[in-house]
């Protein structure tokens, strides 16, 4: 009898023990599936962020009635404008998915994460640099936008710094309530966020000069587009991960259509 109890309050401490294991799993197993359930959610979140900007900017283009008839972009700048009043431009680019409307805000802070109709979005707007006093006429207008992970906005910048995809790419368009352009690209590099290149103001030909020789000194890409101190040109930057704080920055020359 005394064996048997010894047995039995052995085996119940035993099951007592096994009992406090299996608590200690559950909670792990809980918490495991929390960060999961969580993780998921913010995978959800994020996908259904960029599903919103691509169908907020296909129906922009669709409000806008853009069409590329003749090799000239045809925009309803009043309906884009009623949208926005900011909008300085249309860009475009065949083949690619570059085909957005450019706006120009108070700062450089804005437009990163908001969309042409100012809502909260991860892919935001492309913008010009707010320092551009007249954007397009002046020397060097510069153009920001994000390198999306779904392909979209200014992410095809960083295939310029390849040869094969500069040939097949070699000219945007671009389009202003008053004018429109061929972008001829004549430039690659990869700057810094905080560089001196990224600069608005000129006051003599001799800066403008010196600015197209450290294109030169830093581009990558080999092409026959003559730029001078006389003519207009675009810098379009995005994010690259060569460095801390890296940008892709693409150059070309606006050719005024006729």
């Amino acid at each position: 009898m005394l064996k048997y109890c010894r047995r039995s309050v052995l085996s119940m401490a035993r099951k007592g023990k096994r009992g406090k294991g299996d608590l200690f799993f559950d909670v792990i197993i809980v918490i495991l599936l929390c960060v999961i359930a969580f993780s998921l959610f913010k995978v959800a979140s994020i996908l259904n962020e960029y599903q919103k900007g691509t169908r907020e900017y296909k129906q922009i283009a669709k409000d806008a009635d853009l069409k590329l008839e003749e090799n000239r972009l045809h925009i309803d700048w009043k309906a884009l404008k009623k949208k926005n009043s900011d909008v300085k431009a249309w860009i475009y680019s065949k083949g690619t998915v570059i085909n957005y409307p450019v706006v120009q805000g108070d700062d450089n802070s804005f437009y990163l994460h908001r969309l042409l109709n100012k809502e909260y979005n991860f892919k935001g707007t492309l913008f010009i640099d707010y320092r551009v006093e007249r954007p397009f006429d002046d020397f060097n207008t510069i153009i920001y936008g994000h390198r999306m992970k779904d392909g979209s906005m200014f992410k095809p910048l960083v295939k310029y710094r390849e040869e094969d995809y500069y040939r097949k790419h070699k000219v945007m368009q671009l389009a202003t309530p008053k004018h429109q352009y061929d972008l001829k690209i004549f430039a690659a590099v990869t700057i810094p966020a905080r560089s001196s290149m990224y600069k608005c103001a000129f006051g003599t030909r001799k800066e403008k000069e010196a600015y197209l020789e450290k294109i030169r000194e830093k581009n990558v890409l080999t092409t026959d587009v003559h730029v001078s101190a006389n003519d207009r040109i675009v810098m379009m930057s995005t994010c690259t991960y060569e460095f801390d704080n890296a940008r892709v920055v693409v150059y070309g020359k606006l050719i005024e259509k006729d």
